[in-house]
């Protein structure tokens, strides 16, 4: 997230000259709709992520590291929301509105920082558990560690930022340390290519191992039906049916009591198993690696081809209209992911429901 993509990379020649193409001036309603929306994102990102904060810490047994970085995440969304309100202030504070960005630019970018780290650590740890599961989970200590990693990677990547920008003649002006092509470059490496590389990697190597796990109880379950040398009478078969059948009633039975003990946690002694409420998780998180791909590629995208290529002045008549938009996009993740918490987490829709309603 740049404070500004005018800035461009000082290769020391003379850029061509670029016809201007005079930009479409946005109208009264657009940008009332524009705000509204903007509104809204920002409103549902507050409540939401809070509401994400209170059910995590609210669990009374030993929560996964799946869940803390939930939460880390929602935390960080919330820090980013708390600095957006500024991007609504009217034109005649324009100066104020200049100053405000370039203080809460950095703190934006260790936002977004942690969030995308944070799912590169839900990701990573899928991983290790598919290949090397681990019934009783990191310890706490293990798990304080890898949220103090993730801040702490963050902080060291947008550091720059926050020694790099200065309000000077009105203008929020990035300083050698923040504006070089290497840490341009360095910092989209960092910020999106190799978190999406790990998260990519990482659920490959989940889906290939489920996979594999699939085949192989097909192949067991193939075997124990082939027939053996032996005559078995037909009373024996309908016998060995029955309790086949017996086995599942008790099997759904089981898991049923599993989720009542998720639901209430009262049990005295007991407390559902880590990989119960991870599992829960797990389709929901790539349906938000989805989203932060979807979402945060056309600003990459576009903050990369106006860095690299000098872009000073556009031929697209709508392209300050279409930044404007795109930066709303980036800021759609932090509205989303409590709703898909809400809507594919059987654990956060129950937590969810007990706060709207105020439930205990």
């Amino acid at each position: 997230m740049s404070v500004s993509n005018n800035s461009t990379f000082a290769n020391g020649t003379d850029s061509p000259v670029q016809q201007y193409v005079e930009q479409f001036k946005e109208n009264t309603g657009l940008r009332v709709f524009r705000f509204a929306l903007f509104s809204l994102i920002i409103l549902a990102t507050l409540i939401g992520n809070s509401m994400v904060c209170y059910a995590v810490w609210s669990i009374p047994y030993r929560k996964p590291i799946s869940y803390y970085l939930v939460a880390n995440m929602a935390i960080a969304e919330i820090l980013n929301s708390v600095c957006l309100p500024v991007m609504l202030v009217n034109r005649q504070n324009r100066e104020l509105a200049v100053r405000a960005i370039c203080i809460l630019n950095p703190p934006q970018v260790l936002a977004v920082l942690v969030v995308t780290y944070s799912l590169a650590a839900i990701a990573f740890y899928r991983c290790l558990v598919m290949i090397e599961p681990n019934p009783r989970g990191p310890s706490m200590k293990v798990k304080l560690l890898t949220i103090l990693g993730v801040w702490l990677v963050s902080i060291a990547i947008s550091f720059p930022l926050f020694i790099g920008l200065r309000f000077q003649d009105g203008e929020c002006k990035e300083l050698p340390v923040a504006s070089n092509d290497i840490y341009v470059l360095t910092k989209f490496i960092l910020n999106y290519a190799l978190p999406y590389v790990i998260m990519l990697v990482s659920y490959g190597a989940v889906a290939w191992n489920l996979r594999k796990r699939i085949a192989e109880k097909t192949i067991e379950a193939r075997n124990s039906m082939v027939p053996s040398s032996c005559v078995v009478e037909a009373e024996d078969q309908i016998e060995l049916q029955a309790a086949q059948v017996d086995e599942v009633r008790r099997f759904r039975e089981t898991e049923q009591r599993k989720s009542v003990v998720i639901e209430t946690g009262i049990r005295r002694g007991s407390k559902p198993e880590s990989s119960d409420l991870e599992k829960d998780l797990l389709k929901m998180i790539f349906v938000i690696i989805i989203i932060f791909v979807v979402c945060y590629f056309p600003y990459q995208a576009h903050f990369l081809w106006v860095r690299i290529y000098n872009i000073k002045t556009y031929q697209f008549r709508y392209h300050f209209l279409m930044t404007k938009y795109i930066f709303i996009l980036i800021c759609l993740p932090g509205a989303l992911h409590p709703l898909c918490y809400g809507t594919m987490s059987k654990f956060y829709a129950k937590a969810f429901s007990k706060i709207i309603l105020c439930r205990k």
